[in-house]
């Protein structure tokens, strides 16, 4: 007979280790430094993102019992787009206040983890595809794993493991880059903990990777 707290062992630790393992991690290990985006390989993504999607919603609801209400999923309003402008700016200053570290530790302020991309499709389906990473990234580092970890280890390990899981995903962009990721993570946690709507987490970080793309780096 499995213990009740073996149970809470396999639900809370376990199994988002797994999910992690299967779910994200080989798609983040399939990735390098040269990227090139045609309108299929979006869409490819953009269906990879609903998988995943559904079946981190079905997980928090039969295993881990998490309330979807308390993510603000079925609810946005106009607040919700105005917290959008904080959002944004603070991202924007952990990542600008990141290079700045980097150009006085090591003398250049260049992302370490710059990405070449190249676009072959429309604007508009570039940013449904990030939104789509954006929902699925959020919904899992910042609410899932830190909802089922934090009832073993406590809110504020879960926190970090999290945000070092996340960082971690990013290693193909190198050592520096996971650094400054990995402190990113830890901006995205506390946008969440201030407006609790998945919706202000997932678009912020669309914003940031659309731009980060346009610009040519991630």
């Amino acid at each position: 007979m499995i213990s009740e707290k073996s149970i809470k062992f396999l639900k809370s630790i376990v199994l988002p280790a797994v999910i992690y393992l299967f779910l994200f991690n080989p798609l983040y290990s399939e990735q390098d430094q040269h990227i090139s985006l045609t309108i299929g390989s979006i869409l490819f993504s953009v269906g990879i993102s609903a998988v995943q999607l559904a079946i981190i919603f079905f997980v928090m609801i039969k295993f881990n019992h998490i309330s979807l209400k308390e993510t603000g999923l079925f609810s946005f309003s106009y607040k919700n787009l105005l917290e959008l402008i904080p959002s944004i700016l603070l991202i924007y200053s952990f990542y600008f206040v990141a290079l700045l570290v980097l150009l006085i530790a090591t003398g250049s302020a260049e992302d370490p983890g710059i990405i070449t991309i190249e676009l072959h499709a429309p604007l508009w389906i570039l940013a449904l595809m990030m939104l789509g990473v954006g929902y699925c990234e959020e919904l899992f580092f910042r609410i899932y794993l830190v909802e089922a970890f934090g009832t073993v280890l406590g809110k504020k390990a879960a926190i970090l493991i999290s945000a070092l899981l996340f960082a971690l995903g990013h290693m193909y962009q190198g050592f520096l880059a996971v650094i400054i990721i990995f402190f990113i993570a830890l901006a995205f946690h506390w946008i969440y903990e201030k407006y609790r709507s998945l919706h202000v987490n997932a678009i912020t970080h669309a914003v940031f990777d659309v731009v980060s793309v346009l610009l040519n780096g991630v």
